[in-house]
């Protein structure tokens, strides 16, 4: 069998129950599939039974990266875990970066399917085709953080290593995964690995990555590395002294991003940035009245126990809404809620979660979970902020519309797909108040929105006008990314200094997947394959349990509760009517007209209007037809 170019070959298989150890060609997945999300849906859909629980040994670990990992200049060298999740009882997934997707890579294998349950804590040794289930007693207890350092130290500082803290150990459902260069991944999936038994694994490869038009990737990431100098700025988190902050990247990084590594008067380091960064800062500055190190000890306290900074964030407004309506008190539950945004306050509140501690053990099982035992009072208190996945609502509904359907239609919180609006629009704001390079002007927003959602009205937030055919291209789109895997701080490219019109090329993923695969696929290809990844992902989700139109909903506040502000948008400003400025501040969803755009984005689908259903022939269009089948047996069709 001749090896696709830019693939590894193989997928390696482990079953911890019995030991066995195996691979299988990663071409029987890719020509439809591609690799990322799409390769482990695919797996998923085959293997995991739709009625087990996320801790079952049946449930699947799924590691996977796609064929740009290990190219060097692409940024694509992300990789996905998935797997049925605790949080959400269905199929889920997180993406990270780092090196450790590039190194399963360059060990030989393009994924890895984690099966079964090892009878004692175990570790996976995989360096090149060597590929061993070690124990791991002497690791348990250890943080995420401290479990990768003492693996570096035993198999040299080469190897890189994936693990989960002491809050996976106790399938507290909202454990996290931390790698290398302190990348995270959410959803839960930490507590799946926990629940295996499973520790840690670590990787090490000395292959490299073959691609089929080393000329034509050479002239694209040149492209590349001169767009990015144009457009990406190095941002900075309030830090107390930024002198200790350096630039991090992950494997294959087209240029310096956002991302950084800061060390802390105790001596600590590690990555801070994005939420996790900011997650108690507020809190923090509010309780000591000034700026200090609380919030990067916080993040480094999440990322050693190992528990997600989103579910912390959300769960932290609820307790003190719990607090100040008298519903709970220090004494009660053992945390000092009364010092919220004190040191004490959150190492207590995530060492008592971790070790399901007390009332920790309650709070382990989520935010809802824990106010649903607590009864109505706790309950009332989740008002505006959290989503039923317990995630902060970011860049909601109210303000964007179109992330009302991309909300809707998502197992979890679909950051990626939120950031293709979000980002293009907070640069416009930043260019509004004199940021350097301003040329986001009405028109070349008009312009983007065309091109890369359909309609220039796409980019009026003033109206519902075009919004479902731009969820569905965003998700298109994103999806054949998260295949591919593209980082979501580079891609989509949506505008450029570099041309004369300043629109962005959509046409540059389908170019980088031929120029390192030797794949004849152009944009509308590529599409093509995420809206087969995107449908076979919902048949996932309908065979465990989503009823299409029925769940295909947002939270209760979109509708009733008046936007005050979103993250990177306090006014809520956004383009209006021939790309006026307008506020969104003070509206919410009106009802009747997301019904109305989900009748509009349901046939854009060619999916069942009335149920929101899928149909067999959009299956079978998109060669998924044993779905269908499956599907339709279960009386999952419309």
């Amino acid at each position: 069998m001749i090896r696709p170019k830019a693939y590894a070959g193989n997928i390696l298989r482990v079953n911890l129950s019995t030991g066995d150890v195996d691979t299988v060609p990663t071409e029987d997945y890719v020509q439809l599939f591609l690799g990322g999300r799409g390769l482990a849906a695919k797996i998923y859909w085959d293997e995991v039974p739709p009625g087990i629980d996320a801790f079952d040994p049946e449930n699947r670990l799924l590691f996977v990266t796609g064929p740009i990992a290990g190219v060097p200049g692409f940024a694509g060298s992300r990789w996905q875990v998935c797997g049925k999740s605790p949080i959400h009882d269905r199929f889920s997934y997180c993406n990270l970066g780092g090196s450790w997707g590039a190194q399963l890579k360059f060990a030989g294998y393009d994924g890895l399917v984690v099966h079964g349950k090892a009878d004692r804590p175990a570790y996976l040794w995989i360096d090149d085709g060597r590929v061993e289930i070690r124990d791991a007693t002497h690791l348990m207890g250890t943080g995420a953080i401290d479990c990768r350092e003492k693996l570096k130290e035993e198999l040299g500082r080469s190897a890189r290593v994936v693990a989960t803290g002491i809050a996976g150990e106790n399938r507290v459902v909202f454990a996290s995964l931390v790698a290398d260069n302190d990348s995270t991944g959410a959803s839960g999936l930490g507590a799946v690995m926990g629940s295996k038994n499973l520790k840690a694994i670590a990787v090490r490869g000395r292959g490299k990555v073959e691609v089929a038009d080393p000329e034509k990737v050479r002239k694209l990431r040149e492209w590349l590395r001169r767009d990015a100098e144009s457009r990406l700025t190095f941002i900075l988190p309030s830090l107390v002294n930024p002198d200790k902050a350096k630039k991090d990247v992950c494997y294959g990084c087209i240029r310096d991003c956002m991302r950084i590594t800061y060390q802390g008067v105790s001596g600590k380091k590690g990555k801070f940035m994005c939420q996790s960064s900011v997650f108690y800062q507020t809190r923090a500055q509010r309780y000591y009245g000034e700026i200090n190190e609380v919030p990067f000890e916080a993040t480094k306290l999440c990322d050693d126990y190992g528990v997600d900074t989103h579910a912390i964030e959300t769960m932290v407004m609820w307790l003190s809404r719990c607090y100040q309506a008298e519903v709970l008190n220090d004494e009660q539950i053992g945390i000092p809620i009364s010092r919220i945004g004190s040191r004490e306050f959150i190492e207590t509140l995530i060492r008592k979660v971790s070790h399901r501690e007390g009332f920790g053990d309650l709070l382990a099982e989520g935010t809802h979970r824990a106010a649903e035992a607590l009864g109505s009072k706790a309950q009332e208190l989740i008002t505006d902020y959290m989503t039923w996945t317990g995630f902060y609502a970011i860049y909601g509904a109210r303000l964007y519309l179109t992330t009302g359907l991309l909300y809707a239609m998502d197992p979890r919180l679909p950051i990626q797909q939120l950031h293709e609006i979000s980002a293009l629009i907070i640069r416009w704001i930043g260019e509004r108040m004199g940021a350097a390079h301003s040329y986001l002007t009405p028109e070349v927003i008009r312009a983007i929105a065309k091109r890369f959602w359909g309609s220039e009205i796409a980019a009026d937030f003033s109206t519902y006008e075009g919004k479902a055919l731009a969820a569905a291209r965003i998700q298109d789109r994103q999806y054949a990314k998260e295949s591919l895997i593209l980082c979501d701080f580079c891609w989509p490219i949506m505008h450029t200094a570099l041309s004369e019109d300043h629109v962005g090329d959509p046409t540059l993923e389908s170019q980088v997947c031929a120029a390192v695969t030797g794949r004849d696929i152009d944009e509308q290809g590529l599409y093509r394959i995420g809206e087969r990844v995107f449908n076979l992902q919902r048949a996932i989700l309908a065979r465990e349990g989503h009823r299409g139109r029925e769940h295909d909903r947002l939270e209760e506040f979109n509708f009733t509760i008046p936007l005050k502000g979103d993250f990177g948008n306090p006014n809520c400003t956004v383009p209006g009517k021939d790309g006026e400025v307008f506020s969104r501040k003070g509206m919410v969803v009106e009802r009747d007209k997301f019904e109305q755009m989900k009748d509009e984005y349901y046939q854009i689908r060619g999916w069942d209007v009335a149920t929101g259903l899928q149909q067999r022939a959009k299956l079978e269009e998109l060669n998924l037809e044993g779905v269908a089948e499956k599907l339709e047996g279960g009386g999952l069709l419309a």
